[in-house]
């Protein structure tokens, strides 16, 4: 089966009177399979838009293009594709097994930001005001921005 082209027209495999173009093939398969529930067909564990009767599914699977897609990464058949390299351990400097720093030991605090000591250039959200409250006060806010002046 080759590959559809752009704006190429497929049959539809639930009604031969269906021609749809092979982009859109998926949604009208979704829609056809509800059109006929009693009908039998299997969908190609490959491709989607491969329905076929329940008892060609075998053959399809073992003849269908896609196939190649699951089979390549699966089955490696010629070692370019694999080189063989072998593995080179190499010393890394640094702390010793046993250890000469442990962080477990360490006795710091984390971050704690002072809200007193932020910049001007940070507008705040207050938190618990009614949106009228909250309005104003990022008007102020933006009121009295200043942006951060670059170090030279």
């Amino acid at each position: 089966m080759a590959e559809p082209q752009p704006n190429q027209m497929m049959t539809c495999p639930y009604n031969k009177a269906h021609q749809v173009e092979h982009y859109r093939m998926h949604y009208h398969l979704q829609k056809c399979r509800k059109q006929y529930p009693g009908c039998k067909k299997l969908i190609c564990p490959f491709d989607s838009t491969h329905v076929v009767n329940d008892v060609e599914m075998d053959y399809h699977i073992s003849v269908c293009s896609k196939r190649i897609l699951l089979d390549s990464q699966m089955y490696v058949v010629d070692d370019d594709y694999r080189p063989a390299v072998e593995v080179q351990t190499a010393s890394v400097p640094g702390p010793s097994a046993a250890g000469e720093e442990n962080w477990d030991d360490e006795m710091t605090t984390g971050y704690k930001p002072d809200p007193l000591k932020k910049g001007p250039h940070i507008i705040t959200k207050i938190k618990g005001a009614t949106p009228s409250e909250r309005r104003k006060a990022r008007m102020e806010g933006v009121k009295n921005y200043r942006p951060p002046e670059e170090e030279k």
